[in-house]
């Protein structure tokens, strides 16, 4: 499903960071974790570039460095509620075109899977996510 990369990410995944590490200015990693039930489509995190005034900047470009062993993701452009904080925290009830993921594990998986994200953050700036998902059936 690599083809289905318009673009994407993760705030990158604004769904929160479990482990962040800096590896310089202009380049982070983070990794993530969730958990999904077996052969349902689930959505496990969004992205979007917004201006100060909550309109649109552009939708952010997203590739996948590492796709999952056990299971479909797709990235898919669609309208989105940023999850924005500090100054742009104004923003969350304002639709954007963003990026969602969807991951879908394997019908009859159980077990560990991961994949990585290269997604642009901030003013030139970029971040890798690998999201570790565990699969229960």
């Amino acid at each position: 499903m690599r083809n289905m990369i318009a673009a994407f990410a993760i705030a990158v995944f604004a769904i929160g960071a479990s482990e962040l590490a800096e590896a310089s200015d202009s380049f982070k990693q983070q990794a993530l974790s969730r958990t999904v039930m077996s052969g349902v489509r689930t959505k496990l995190g969004q992205h979007w570039h917004i201006n100060n005034d909550c309109s649109l900047a552009d939708v952010p470009a997203v590739r996948i460095v590492e796709a999952p062993k056990h299971g479909r993701l797709e990235i898919v452009r669609q309208p989105v509620f940023p999850d924005s904080a500090g100054r742009l925290e104004r923003c969350r009830t304002v639709k954007v075109m963003g990026l969602v993921a969807y991951y879908t594990a394997k019908a009859g998986y159980a077990g560990e899977d991961s994949f990585v994200l290269r997604a642009p953050y901030g003013d030139g700036k970029i971040a890798d996510t690998t999201m570790n998902v565990t699969v229960l059936k």
